[in-house]
């Protein structure tokens, strides 16, 4: 099952075009990962400084792989020099999920 993953930075002042540019390395890095389908980066329109990537994977696992390779490791080590606080990730389903019981 494919899923979204969200991911919220907030970037320090005068940042963000540097952030830009890594987000952007770290994007060519993830689209050679397996399960990798796709991924958008959204600027706030009330705060130029919170950027939101969501990616498309084809499973958790595949997104998992990502989340936890050395090469994203890089990226998040550049990029929490520029941001204020952390990463805020969440990951999606379609529909709506029953819990299990």
């Amino acid at each position: 099952m494919a899923i979204k993953v969200q991911i919220t930075r907030d970037f320090k002042p005068g940042t963000v075009g540097q952030a830009s540019r890594i987000l952007i390395q770290a994007r060519y890095q993830a689209m050679g990962m397996q399960g990798y389908i796709s991924s958008e980066t959204w600027s706030n329109l009330n705060d130029s400084n919170r950027v939101v990537v969501v990616s498309m994977w084809q499973s958790i696992d595949d997104w998992n792989r990502w989340h936890e390779s050395p090469q994203r490791g890089e990226f998040v080590s550049e990029l929490g020099k520029l941001m204020v606080g952390g990463e805020h990730i969440a990951c999606f389903a379609l529909g709506i999920q029953q819990p299990s019981e």
